[in-house]
């Protein structure tokens, strides 16, 4: 899973790209426990835009997504709070 800076002008996260993608996931399995309708991949993407990361390439989003809708947590980096 890899995952890229996408604003502009942005060089900096202030945490790991890992750490950030981490943040994303977390909030996207949290969406999609709470709600198994969502669209995950596009959630997911959401919440990367928000953090000004976005995935490397479509097959990440996928992967993350499949792993959420399994059931399963895709660990990316490291968690700051309850999932």
């Amino acid at each position: 899973m890899r995952f890229e800076i996408v604003r502009d002008g942005q060089r900096e996260l202030g945490a790991r790209i890992e750490d950030v993608a981490q943040d994303a996931i977390d909030a996207t399995a949290l969406a999609y426990a709470h709600d198994a309708s969502i669209d995950v991949e596009e959630h997911l993407r959401a919440q990367l835009s928000s953090r000004a990361i976005g995935a490397a390439d479509g097959e990440t989003l996928i992967e993350v997504g499949r792993e959420i809708r399994a059931g399963r947590h895709p660990s990316v980096g490291w968690q700051d709070g309850p999932v």
